[in-house]
């Protein structure tokens, strides 16, 4: 039986269902808007209703990463920072790997007066060839060490380690479009990782992929950022009925809890007409963070499309009764909770979007 079935169906309807739909970068303001400025009063009206109608509830985590991981109940020990390379690595490869592992993400770093500025992976527009081309002339490198470099995604590199070194890293996501300087690798081995960050530039300045990417007008590597580093967390159990998401670290998580998992469909209306479980459903919608970095048409267009292909259809659902709750999440230390009786509180009031921003 399907959530979005036909009338006979919902007559049938014994079970509650419920959506949790994590969107981290939805009510994010983009560092490039001005609040006063003309082109953040551009009027989205489903979204506007449904922040309107629905129950606010405070959140621990404040980003993505730590949300998904108390939304799975995956602990992590003390003191230790998350560890997203083996948990995205198990969810993009479905392998499970007992070695140390760190993000080596392909970045290019922009000089800027006596600073490096780092753009992400996402802006180099690498091919999976071009990717493992510069991955087997930095495996050469990282041989000695008997570090060994894999890529899964042109813009997800993994890098293994037979020893745990001890490092802090910090997020990439801090560290977009921004100076690199006081975001490095630190720690009692961190100078150490500092050295290999500078090595991996030298290899890779006259590599001859970059000086066909140049030659073409695009951005060469020039250097690799490394990052959530650690090791996999021990296997458990979570609540969710399933999960759905194309993102590989609730992937990962997924799989070490054995919650069954599906590729998140192109819009709401796929997956209502897909889900034939009961119980408790959680999407991951994670295209919203990368307009955060670009420019104001490309951040409206997003949400439009947010609006259009999963928040329209999913308000549908519940004003039908073929869903009962829809949990909203974006991701900044907020919840947004809504029902069918939540959609009659007419007397709430309408806000622009960026009331509701950090």
């Amino acid at each position: 039986m399907a959530l979005g079935g036909q009338d006979q169906h919902k007559n049938n309807y014994q079970f509650q269902n419920s959506c949790t739909l994590l969107a981290p970068g939805l009510l994010t303001i983009p560092e490039f808007i001005d609040e006063s400025a003309h082109e953040v009063q551009v009027q989205f009206n489903d979204l506007e209703l449904f922040l309107a109608r629905s129950k606010c509830k405070k959140a621990k985590a404040v980003d993505f990463e730590s949300t998904v991981f108390d939304y799975f109940d995956v602990e992590v020990p003390s003191g230790q920072s998350l560890p997203i390379a083996p948990v995205s690595y198990l969810g993009d490869t479905g392998n499970i790997t007992r070695d140390w592992v760190v993000r080596a993400d392909p970045v290019h770093l922009v000089p800027n007066r006596d600073e490096l500025i780092l753009t992400g992976p996402e802006s180099l527009s690498l091919t999976l060839a071009e990717a493992e081309f510069l991955i087997a002339v930095l495996n050469e490198f990282f041989k000695e060490d008997e570090w060994y470099l894999e890529v899964v995604t042109p813009a997800r590199w993994y890098l293994h380690v037979p020893v745990k070194p001890d490092i802090h890293t910090h997020h990439i996501s801090k560290v977009l479009d921004r100076a690199i300087g006081e975001f490095l690798p630190d720690g009692p081995e961190g100078k150490r990782w500092r050295r290999a960050m500078n090595e991996v530039q030298m290899v890779l300045h006259h590599n001859d992929v970059n000086v066909q990417r140049q030659s073409e007008n695009q951005l060469p590597v020039n250097s690799v950022w490394f990052w959530g580093e650690g090791e996999l967390p021990e296997f458990g159990h979570s609540n969710w009925s399933q999960l759905w998401s194309s993102e590989p670290v609730s992937l990962g998580l997924a799989h070490l809890t054995r919650t069954p998992r599906e590729q998140l469909p192109a819009s709401g209306h796929e997956w209502l007409a897909k889900v034939n479980t009961p119980g408790e459903h959680l999407l991951v919608y994670n295209q919203l963070q990368r307009p955060v970095h670009e420019n104001h048409i490309a951040w409206n267009q997003s949400i439009n499309d947010f609006q259009e292909n999963w928040l329209n259809p999913l308000m549908q659902a519940i004003r039908d009764g073929s869903l009962d709750q829809l949990t909203l999440v974006p991701c900044n230390g907020r919840t947004y909770q809504l029902s069918s009786s939540g959609l009659k509180r007419w007397w709430c009031r309408k806000k622009p979007v960026y009331a509701y921003c950090s």
